[in-house]
């Protein structure tokens, strides 16, 4: 099922504030002489914690008719982290403009994605957020390194999670308002309080739908 897009489900939500994670999935085993194995059982998972702000009681019923609507973990959505939607050194992404920037050839080593079409010089710096569009997927993945674009727009960007294996050459790359394909937790969701005319205390957990 494709998920959700921004204006959808995010662009409607009046969030006050996002929590960006990963939720690991490894195993550990060691000996008494304190040596430690990992294995990873299966790729890391974003996870998000979003607060909607104080609303009036009838726009709060709207918001959690929206999450409802859902259905649960049903239907997925696209979901930005608010701390990041455009890069650290173009904050309102006027430098990287109409820019058609996409993956290219991927080596062997998935924890690099090959940039193409990029600005001269444009900087990416560590802790910025880039979508990567498949077929039909989409993997969302964090700058791990700083790194600035050469002259013909290329660049060789260090990030996190590794790239999926469905990533192939050609891919479309989104740095204004990266968003991850997301579920909300079971359980999750708390509608608010009601307190005279406003609503207060709502908001929700969700976790990336791979």
């Amino acid at each position: 099922m494709a998920a959700l897009a921004l204006s959808e489900v995010y662009d409607r939500l009046v969030i006050a504030a996002t929590r960006f994670d990963i939720q690991r999935n490894d195993e550990f085993s060691g000996v008494a002489s304190g040596a430690l194995w990992q294995a990873e059982l299966a790729p890391p998972l974003w996870t998000a914690e979003v607060t909607l702000n104080d609303q009036t009681l009838n726009e709060m019923k709207q918001q959690a008719a929206l999450i409802r609507k859902l259905d649960g973990a049903r239907q997925n959505f696209l979901l930005c982290d608010t701390t990041s939607l455009y890069p650290q050194a173009d904050p309102d992404g006027t430098i990287l403009g109409s820019a058609a920037v996409t993956i290219g050839t991927i080596g062997t080593d998935r924890t690099i994605a090959p940039l193409l079409g990029l600005p001269s010089g444009y900087k990416l710096t560590l802790g910025d957020k880039m979508q990567i569009n498949g077929a039909s997927k989409i993997a969302f993945v964090e700058v791990s390194g700083t790194v600035t674009a050469t002259a013909g727009g290329i660049a060789n960007v260090e990030v996190f999670p590794r790239l999926p294996p469905w990533i192939v050459n050609g891919a479309t790359v989104l740095l204004k308002r990266p968003a991850c394909p997301m579920v909300i937790l079971p359980g999750s969701h708390n509608p608010g309080t009601n307190e005279g005319v406003r609503t207060s205390g709502a908001g929700f957990k969700s976790i990336q739908k791979s």
